[in-house]
């Protein structure tokens, strides 16, 4: 079905406008595609209804052509000089320039309950935590959360310096409660053995060696602290396929016209950010179980668990409660672990 489906993704490719406004609608719709399934329970017909549509949104976009004449000069002014490419700026600009559109209910509110809910699903409490580190904090949503969830101090870090400063703009705690430092999470400025939990979501596959922010993480564990370990799961999965297109579709198309767009469309800030995440952080790294369990191995953990419950969204939680669902619509799952030194 995966050779038939990105052969499928290639002819639509080839079909496409080389406008920028139908390359972001194409791309804001095949990543919509997901909801849409979710929406129907996951039929099994699926790649027929794929097929269906990506045949309507090339025959809307013919009509579209002979009535307007698009052209790909229309959005010239949109167009992006930043030739920066050092991987960790650039992945923290393109989560910054999403998270300073967050409003107070999704700053807090929302990641809170994913996080408390992630956590109950799974049997883990943070209340005995003395310090925790959120690793890779970003904006700083999760270690308010962390806090709020009863880690006594927290400490984040993120590569980004403008996200450091919304952090601090937005705590509400007091900073021997929760601080923010700028830094690489690649070579983390403490002292070994600094922290009872460490707080990894989603950061790592974002980085060039994701095995030396795994050693970091054990060097600054200490041995009888735990791990919270997210990486992107689901290799070779009709997820993934459909966001590499979408980013090819996308990769003259500037970040902000994407979310100028979709905020014109109507869609809120965490949609949004959940959809320009994939569509243009640099490195989008997957993982294969057994990857990564073998570099939990190599890097010297002695447990770990992998964590198969969560939100409504999560993956893992849609094909607990999905057993039908085709696996290769998101094909292992999320990779989510909670890991400890022995």
């Amino acid at each position: 079905m995966r050779t038939k489906t990105l052969s499928l993704f290639d002819s639509f490719y080839g079909k496409i406008s080389p406008s920028m406004f139908y390359r972001t609608i194409a791309a804001i719709y095949l990543f919509d595609f997901l909801d849409r399934l979710r929406a129907r329970k996951y039929p099994r017909d699926w790649y027929s209804i794929l097929e269906r549509e990506l045949d309507g949104l090339i025959s809307n976009f013919s009509f579209f052509d002979r009535s307007f004449d698009f052209s790909a000069n229309d959005f010239a002014a949109w167009s992006e000089t930043d030739k920066n490419f050092d991987i960790e700026k650039k992945t923290g600009k393109v989560y910054f320039d999403l998270w300073k559109n967050f409003g107070k209910e999704e700053f807090f509110a929302q990641a809170l309950s994913a996080l408390k809910d992630r956590f109950e699903k799974n049997g883990i409490s943070v209340s005995s935590v003395n310090d925790a580190l959120d690793d890779g904090c970003g904006s700083g949503r999760y270690s308010f959360a962390l806090k709020r969830l009863g880690c006594a101090r927290v400490k984040g870090i993120d590569i980004s310096a403008e996200a450091i400063e919304l952090a601090r703009r937005m705590s509400p705690f007091p900073a021997d409660e929760v601080s923010f430092t700028q830094g690489s999470v690649l070579k983390l400025p403490f002292g070994d053995e600094s922290f009872d939990f460490i707080f990894s979501n989603g950061v790592l596959h974002h980085t060039k060696d994701d095995k030396k922010g795994l050693k970091e993480i054990y060097r600054m564990l200490k041995d009888s602290g735990r791990c919270w370990l997210y990486l992107y799961g689901g290799k070779e999965s009709l997820f993934w396929d459909i966001v590499d297109l979408c980013r090819k579709l996308l990769s003259t198309v500037p970040q902000g016209y994407t979310q100028s767009l979709m905020r014109d469309m109507g869609y809120p800030p965490g949609r949004i950010f959940h959809r320009t995440d994939f569509f243009y952080v640099p490195l989008n790294k997957r993982y294969f179980a057994s990857e990564v369990e073998a570099m939990l191995k190599d890097t010297g953990f002695g447990n770990f668990k992998r964590l198969k419950r969560g939100v409504q969204y999560d993956w893992d939680e849609i094909i607990y409660e999905n057993p039908g669902i085709d696996p290769y619509i998101f094909g292992e799952g999320e990779m989510r672990y909670l890991v400890s030194k022995k």
